[in-house]
């Protein structure tokens, strides 16, 4: 039995969605195409009709999950009025920094879901993640505000993911120590973001 174009398209952007959340929880290499495709809802032989292989469906994963990411912040940048678009950022830098982002079973941001497994991918994959990477930190640096330099803000962005990923590394074995690391860091980017 033929599917409609449509149903093809849903079926594909299913695929995509069950990727990326399998691929944040489990890291690239952990997850097969099985596994994608039982996610997905859909059968294993269905998958090369969407795809030419698991690293197509890598990198068209990393777009998806950097489109939702850049747009969060994108959506931050966009603010007109400064008071409100400060707001709104120290509000994301407090919920990027939260308990509840650390005990998420899969990470959020891209880039502490992939930073440590990237670049071991192929090239493909390392494109569309470096691609995503550049627009996140064009979006971050818009939304600190203006007078604040895009080295500024990379640092701290880089302090921000660095936090969140060491706080998720320890969350189980030493839960004070994690919750340290979230309150110092938080503690750090306060005069930066106000």
């Amino acid at each position: 039995m033929r599917i409609t174009r449509r149903q093809a398209e849903t079926n594909k952007a299913k695929v995509v969605e069950s990727a990326a959340a399998l691929f944040r929880a489990k890291g690239f290499d952990h997850v097969n195409i099985a596994d994608l495709m039982q996610a997905a809802g859909l059968t294993h032989g269905g998958f090369y009709n969407h795809f030419d292989s698991k690293d197509e469906l890598e990198a068209e994963a990393c777009a998806h999950i950097f489109e939702k990411s850049v747009g969060a912040v994108a959506a931050i940048a966009d603010l007109e009025d400064s008071a409100r678009r400060a707001e709104a950022f120290d509000a994301y830098r407090r919920s990027y920094l939260s308990a509840r982002a650390r005990d998420a079973e899969a990470a959020r941001c891209p880039m502490v879901a992939f930073a440590g497994d990237v670049g071991r991918q192929p090239e493909v994959v390392r494109e569309e993640y470096a691609a995503g990477l550049r627009r996140y930190l064009d979006a971050f640096a818009r939304a600190t505000g203006e007078g604040r330099s895009r080295a500024a803000a990379i640092a701290q962005f880089a302090a921000l993911t660095g936090a969140l990923t060491l706080a998720r590394s320890v969350a189980a074995a030493d839960p004070a120590l994690s919750d340290e690391i979230l309150a110092a860091a938080a503690a750090a980017l306060e005069p930066a973001v106000r």
